[in-house]
């Protein structure tokens, strides 16, 4: 038996036992998560360092500070996400009980990605244990280091049988996802997302879909250029642009293109000084590979600002575009790093239509002082979430949904939206074995007359306090004692 499989065994077995359905179990392990951060934190930004070149503040503000949010949210509303959900009834069902309950899917495979490796990785993971599930962690093999020590720490910390980490390269993905899973949740590319998906319909395994794409930004001329340009200029070139919600490119009106440019360095200078190579707040790119990839990104494009890069390095200057064609090459897939290409547009009306040519992206970014365009953009396009007049910080608000449509993912997580990701959501429904006079008009022989009844019955919709549920109840009472007499007996 491979590792894989031992570590999907340890945990189905596990789970079986019951002791992750249990709200004790479920906030020890999330305090024991949150201790972790507290204890570990050098450890943790070391290894990101050397993966990324991210510094201990970045890794803190970027990676850990949001997971202590989400562990803070989950231990404090954990009672209130896990409780039966009352709903509304019809009158067919008044004095019935009727509610959602969550419950555990099972055994969920966690399947991270390299560019917020912390972040990334165990954020489904509280949502997982949150909704009592056993969980596989399988970190990212591109950043070696934090994998490493996310193999060494979590067990340290949380329950090992229920929260294996299988650490490895794409063989042993593979087998993973050979096994079987009850949801699988993945962060990555949309060429990696359509092999999970087709690993996943093997087993009709459920999957929620991290993915990314081009995430526009508009830039209309009618705003603060300056304060737009500062925002996008941070946004883009966090963690070397290595970002899966980073502005992708920027559509504006030619008349502003040099000022947009103008202004983007400006905020480049600011940021990383005249030389962010030697600043401790720029990071590099991943690999080798990935550098490669991008510098081929710059052949037909016309730099503006930046370009200075070091293969030996990995390094590439906070780089932006002028003039880019939608041909370019460097508009043909998500750029993952730190180019800014500037496409002209002539308004609002041609950037709706240049967005909506391509796949929905992750994120779309606005900025004007007129509410109308903006509210334009919110209605003309689609996108998994929609940012006005700033980058990147809708991620921090876990009272939102985050996630992709289309191209860009499914499924969503944060806050309340990760437990009820990773829950069934179980319909109920608790009935007496009394009155049984009012079912009588559902049992054969149909008739136009019960027909009448069970319209009247099963359309109407009520959301009735206490007293308005017994005072309603005693008036069915005599309304099906008077149906029984004049129609059905």
């Amino acid at each position: 038996m491979s590792k894989e499989q031992q570590a999907v065994a340890r945990a189905r077995k596990a789970f079986e036992t019951g002791r992750s359905k249990s709200l004790e179990h479920r906030i020890r392990q999330l305090k024991n998560l949150q201790r972790l951060f507290i204890e570990k934190q050098s450890v943790i930004s070391d290894a990101i360092k050397k993966d990324l070149n991210k510094s201990v503040v970045g890794t803190q503000l970027y990676e850990t500070l949001g997971l202590e949010g989400e562990i803070g949210l989950a231990i404090k509303k954990l009672k209130e996400w896990a409780a039966p959900r009352p709903v509304e009834k019809n009158l067919m069902t008044i004095s019935d009980t009727v509610y959602i309950k969550p419950e555990p899917l099972g055994v969920v495979l966690i399947i991270g990605a390299w560019n917020y490796p912390w972040a990334v990785t165990i954020q489904p993971l509280i949502g997982a244990i949150a909704a009592g599930n056993a969980a596989v962690v399988k970190p990212s093999e591109v950043c070696v280091h934090t994998a490493k020590v996310m193999e060494d720490l979590l067990p340290l910390y949380i329950d090992k049988e229920l929260y294996p980490v299988v650490t490895g390269g794409v063989s042993e993905t593979q087998e993973l996802l050979r096994q079987r899973f009850d949801h699988i949740f993945y962060t990555g590319n949309s060429v990696v997302g359509k092999l999970i998906m087709e690993a996943a319909a093997k087993h009709l395994t459920p999957v929620t879909l991290e993915l990314g794409g081009k995430s526009p930004c508009y830039i209309d001329r009618n705003c603060d250029i300056s304060i737009a340009c500062r925002r996008v200029a941070w946004g883009k070139y966090t963690n070397c642009g290595q970002t899966c919600i980073a502005p992708d490119y920027i559509l504006c009106d030619p008349s502003i293109q040099d000022r947009v440019i103008e202004e983007v360095k400006k905020a480049i200078k600011e940021f990383y000084t005249d030389n962010p190579k030697t600043c401790p707040d720029y990071g590099r790119i991943i690999n080798q590979r990935h550098f490669k990839r991008i510098i081929n990104m710059l052949e037909d494009s016309t730099i503006a600002v930046g370009g200075d890069n070091d293969e030996s390095d990995c390094y590439i200057a906070p780089t932006v575009l002028r003039d880019v064609k939608p041909e370019a090459k460097v508009m043909q897939e998500e750029i993952f790093g730190p180019l800014l290409p500037i496409l002209s547009v002539s308004g609002l009306d041609e950037a709706i239509k240049f967005i909506n040519k391509g796949e929905k992206p992750l994120a779309l970014y606005v900025f004007s002082s007129d509410n109308k365009v903006i509210t334009r953009m919110a209605d003309d396009t689609s996108s998994g979430g929609l940012l006005a007049n700033d980058c990147l910080v809708h991620f921090s608000v876990n009272s939102l949904p985050f996630g992709g449509v289309g191209n860009s993912g499914m499924g969503c997580y944060h806050g309340k939206y990760s437990f009820d990701q990773l829950s069934h959501l179980r319909g109920c429904l608790i009935k007496q074995l009394n009155m049984e006079g009012v079912n009588s008009m559902r049992y054969p022989p149909h008739t136009p007359k019960k027909l009448g009844w069970a319209r009247f019955f099963i359309l109407q919709n009520v959301d009735l306090g206490w007293v308005g549920r017994m005072v309603l109840l005693a008036v069915l009472a005599v309304v099906a004692a008077v149906v029984l007499k004049n129609y059905f007996l």
